[in-house]
C-alpha cells in the first residue's frame, strides 16, 4: 500500500536529451494517488522518452532524479519496481505465439487486485482470451496492452498513446475504463501520453504540456486546455465549439 504522505512518482530537476535537442528541462513535478494525468506534445515532442524515463527504461540521455513512493528510482531492485510501475508501450512486440489468456498471466505480478475475466470484458476483449496475441488486429493487441498494464497490479501505471489504435466507440470505453480505474481519492495513478484533446478532456485530471523546445508546463485539466497553451503546444490556433475543441 502506498504512503499517503509523498507521491508516487516525483521528478527534480529532470532534464531529457534526444539527438542533442533538449525535450525536456528542469522538470519538477509530482504524481499522487488518485490522478490521472495525460502528457501532451507535438510528434517528437519527448512524450515516449518522458514515459520510458518514468518507468526506469533506458533514454537516450538523463539528468535530474526521479523518484519514485520518496525512493530514488536507482534504488529499486527490479522486482520491487515491478510491484511499483507498469509500463504499456506505444506498440508492443510479440516474439512468441503464446494465447492472450497466458499472456496475462505471465504479467501479473501482484494477484488478485483486479480480475481477469473482468478487465477483458471492461475493455470488450473477452473473445480475444483464447486468440494468440499474433493474431490480434491493432486495436485489439492495444487493448490487451492495457490489460496486461492493469493486471500487473502496480498501483502507478504509465500508458504511452492508450487510444491510437482505437475506434471512436473504442476510445470513449478505454476513457470510462480508466476514470474507474483510477478513480479521484484511489490509491493508484496515471500517466499517459495523447493526441486527442477532447479525449484527454474527459479522461485527464491533471495535464502535462511539453513545448518542444524542452520548455513544459503543468496544472489542472481544466486550467491546461485552454486555447493559450494548446497554441503553444501544437502551433495552431484552437476554438472551443459547444464543448469540443477544434484546431483551427
Amino acid at each position: 500500500m502506498s504512503d499517503a504522505s509523498v507521491p508516487l512518482l516525483e521528478a527534480r530537476g529532470l532534464s531529457l536529451r534526444a539527438a542533442g535537442r533538449p525535450l525536456v528541462q528542469g522538470l519538477d513535478w509530482q504524481v499522487w494517488p488518485g490522478q490521472r494525468w495525460c502528457v501532451i506534445g507535438r510528434n517528437a515532442a519527448g512524450k515516449s522518452t518522458l514515459l520510458r524515463a518514468l518507468a526506469g527504461l533506458s533514454v537516450p540521455e538523463r539528468r535530474g532524479e526521479l523518484r519514485w513512493m520518496g525512493r530514488a528510482q536507482d534504488d529499486w531492485a527490479p522486482a520491487d519496481a515491478a510491484w511499483l510501475r507498469s509500463h504499456a508501450p506505444q506498440q508492443s512486440v510479440d516474439r512468441f505465439p503464446i494465447s492472450v489468456q497466458r499472456l496475462l498471466a505471465l504479467s501479473t505480478v501482484r494477484p488478485g487486485r483486479l480480475d481477469t475475466a473482468q478487465v477483458l470484458a471492461d475493455l470488450d476483449a473477452s473473445e480475444l482470451a483464447q486468440r494468440g496475441v499474433r493474431q490480434l488486429s491493432g486495436g485489439e493487441r492495444q487493448r490487451i496492452a492495457l490489460a496486461q498494464c492493469a493486471l500487473q497490479g502496480a498501483p502507478l501505471m504509465l500508458m504511452d498513446e492508450p487510444v491510437s489504435f482505437q475506434d471512436p466507440a473504442h476510445q470513449a470505453l478505454v476513457a470510462r475504463w480508466l476514470a474507474g480505474l483510477v478513480p479521484t481519492g484511489g490509491e493508484a495513478a496515471l500517466v499517459a501520453s495523447a493526441h486527442d484533446v477532447n479525449w484527454i478532456a474527459r479522461t485527464a485530471t491533471h495535464v502535462l504540456a511539453l513545448f518542444g523546445d524542452g520548455g513544459w508546463a503543468a496544472g489542472e485539466c481544466a486550467a491546461m486546455i485552454q486555447g493559450e497553451t494548446l497554441l503553444r503546444v501544437y502551433n495552431c490556433a484552437w476554438r472551443e465549439t459547444g464543448g469540443i475543441w477544434v484546431a483551427a
